[in-house]
C-alpha cells in the first residue's frame, strides 16, 4: 500500500472511532431521568400541556376563516375580470362561460416546421399560454384550435371564424 492510501484508510478509520463514540456511546447530550421526582415533574408537564391544548377554543374569525377555506368556490379568481367568456363546444368548460372569457381563432399559417394560429388577434403556437392566463394552446389544425387550462384535462374547441374582407374592386 502507498502512503496516500494508508493515510486516507487512517482518516476512514478515525472517522468511524468518532461516529461510534458519538451516536453509540453514552454522551453527557443525551440527559437522563434520575430521580423519581423528575419523572413525575415530566408526566405532570404532559398532562398540563394536553389540558391545555384541549382547552383551547378556536376564535369566531379563525372559525370563518376555516369554513371559507373549505367552501366551494363560486369562481375561479385566477381567471381575468372583464374579459367575456364565449364557448363554441359543449365541453365540461362551458360553466366558464360565467366569467367573461371570449376566445376566437380567426386565423392560421403553417410553414416547414411550424403552425401558427390566431387567437383574439395574438399569434400562439402549440404549447404557448394565452394572454388572458391560464390556458394554453394544445393543437392547431386548418379548421379548428385545442386549447385546454393549465394542468386540466379538459378542452375546448375553437372553429377557425373566417373574416370577409371587402375590396373596393369592382371586378371582385
Amino acid at each position: 500500500m502507498s502512503k496516500r492510501e494508508q493515510i486516507i484508510l487512517g482518516f476512514v478509520a478515525l472517522a468511524i472511532l468518532y461516529a461510534g463514540y458519538n451516536y453509540l456511546g453514552i454522551s453527557e447530550k443525551h440527559s437522563r431521568i434520575k430521580t423519581e421526582e423528575e419523572l413525575t415533574d415530566l408526566k405532570n408537564l404532559m398532562v398540563n400541556v394536553t389540558t391545555q391544548v384541549n382547552k383551547a377554543v378556536l376564535s369566531d374569525t379563525e372559525n370563518f376563516l376555516i369554513k371559507r377555506a373549505e367552501a366551494s368556490w363560486k369562481r375561479d379568481p385566477f381567471l381575468s375580470p372583464g374579459v367575456p367568456v364565449k364557448f363554441t363546444s359543449d365541453s365540461e368548460l362551458s360553466e366558464l362561460s360565467d366569467q367573461g372569457l371570449s376566445f376566437t381563432y380567426s386565423g392560421y399559417l403553417e410553414t416547414a416546421d411550424k403552425k401558427l394560429a390566431i387567437i383574439n388577434n395574438m399569434e400562439y403556437k402549440v404549447g404557448e399560454m394565452l394572454a388572458e392566463g391560464g390556458f394554453v394552446v394544445r393543437s392547431i389544425s386548418a379548421n379548428q384550435v385545442e386549447i385546454g387550462v393549465i394542468g386540466g384535462k379538459n378542452t375546448i374547441i375553437l372553429p377557425l371564424e373566417e373574416v370577409k374582407v371587402f375590396s373596393l374592386d369592382k371586378n371582385r
